[in-house]
């Protein structure tokens, strides 16, 4: 992932989470959250990144990882109103089911999970 490609991610990562079973507002705040994880990797961890969504069970996950100079102790909280900026990962953490930060030496990994709905089966009413 690069600046050029955030866009065109941002779609795929709707898509791929659409087809997973995300609808209407949890679609929505997941694909932001990500997109807020991938900002912050292209502007503080080197430019670029790799992106990795996956599914386990009634759980999506996606994680951003970088390979910048990393991070020292991250404390996610909304900035003062007066500060630009700043509020990406306390987006992230509060518009899905969690926000997880593993950062090393060289490079930050950052995953958000969303609470798929549960489809009824075969049979079952909705």
């Amino acid at each position: 992932m690069t600046a050029a490609r955030v866009t065109g991610l941002r779609h795929a990562v709707a898509a791929a989470a659409h087809s997973a079973g995300l609808v209407d507002h949890g679609l929505e705040d997941f694909v932001l959250a990500v997109h807020e994880l991938v900002t912050n990797a292209v502007r503080h961890g080197g430019g670029s990144g790799e992106v990795r969504l996956s599914q386990r069970h009634d759980m999506l996950t996606c994680e951003v990882s970088d390979h910048g100079p990393g991070l020292d102790d991250v404390a996610v909280a909304l900035p003062a109103p007066g500060e630009v900026g700043h509020r990406g990962l306390w987006l992230a953490q509060q518009l899905t089911g969690g926000l997880m930060i593993v950062t090393a030496g060289q490079g930050t990994s950052a995953s958000v999970t969303a609470r798929l709905p549960t489809r009824p089966t075969v049979g079952e009413e909705r």
